[in-house]
């Protein structure tokens, strides 16, 4: 695991799978996403990293539930930790709805180069579960958060219906989770790009709402897999809807 402060006050973790983010400002620090269930302990590593503790540690902003993203949520929780995601996302967090990929979509894509080893990697993980919690906050869009670094949620359906974007305005940055990715381990190639399409719940929505994400001020691309990237990000926009 790689834990990088990429901005003021925003550590970027970065796994062989997947990445989070730790936001510290001050005595006060909250996670955007929080990996699979069976990496809590890098997560509670990774918060150490970053000069904090995990008691510190104030909220959990989801980008959308999938278990990679949402693996120590329900522990999190637990411990009165707040976790806050799009309006659109709460039947998946409550566990009313599931819009991931399924075991079955897996196995008709194992012949691929790579999808065996990933699938075998992440099945390790506790990859087949689906974390859900009872108590759940709304974002607004548009509306920054009373959190570490002030992140403004930004409404980027289709890879869930209530997947969320997070723009970090004065660290002119933006946190993609899955709508945009730099890498994946299916991926051969590394930089801004559409994740693996069966992963999306609707795709066609993604690529008719991510248009919305070039219109920010930011030019560090912090996304759910691959590298953090220094580059515009209308510029990592345009090369993801390239493809």
């Amino acid at each position: 695991m790689e834990v990088t402060e990429v901005a003021d006050g925003i550590w970027f973790a970065r796994t062989e799978y997947v990445n989070w983010i730790v936001l510290v400002e001050g005595d006060r620090a909250a996670l955007v996403d929080c990996g699979y269930p069976g990496q809590a302990g890098l997560l509670e590593e990774s918060v150490r990293r970053a000069g904090v503790t995990m008691e510190q540690v104030e909220a959990l902003v989801v980008t959308h539930n999938h278990v990679d993203h949402t693996g120590s949520m329900p522990a999190l929780s637990a411990r009165g930790v707040r976790v806050l995601a799009g309006a659109d996302e709460m039947p998946m967090l409550r566990g009313e709805r599931v819009e991931s990929a399924t075991t079955t979509d897996v196995l008709l894509r194992a012949w691929r180069p790579r999808v065996l080893r990933w699938a075998l990697g992440i099945a390790r993980l506790g990859a087949s579960g689906h974390p859900h919690v009872d108590t759940v906050e709304a974002v607004v869009p548009g509306q920054p958060l009373d959190l570490p670094c002030s992140p403004v949620p930004v409404s980027l359906p289709g890879h869930t219906s209530g997947h969320i974007a997070l723009h970090f305005p004065a660290q002119r940055a933006v946190a993609t989770g899955d709508a945009l990715v730099t890498g994946h381990s299916l991926s051969p190639v590394e930089g801004p790009q559409a994740i693996d399409a069966f992963f999306h719940h609707d795709t066609s929505r993604l690529r008719a709402t991510l248009p919305d994400l070039a219109l920010l001020d930011a030019d560090l691309v912090l996304p759910g897999h691959g590298p953090a990237a220094h580059v515009p990000i209308a510029r990592a926009v345009g090369e993801a809807l390239s493809v």
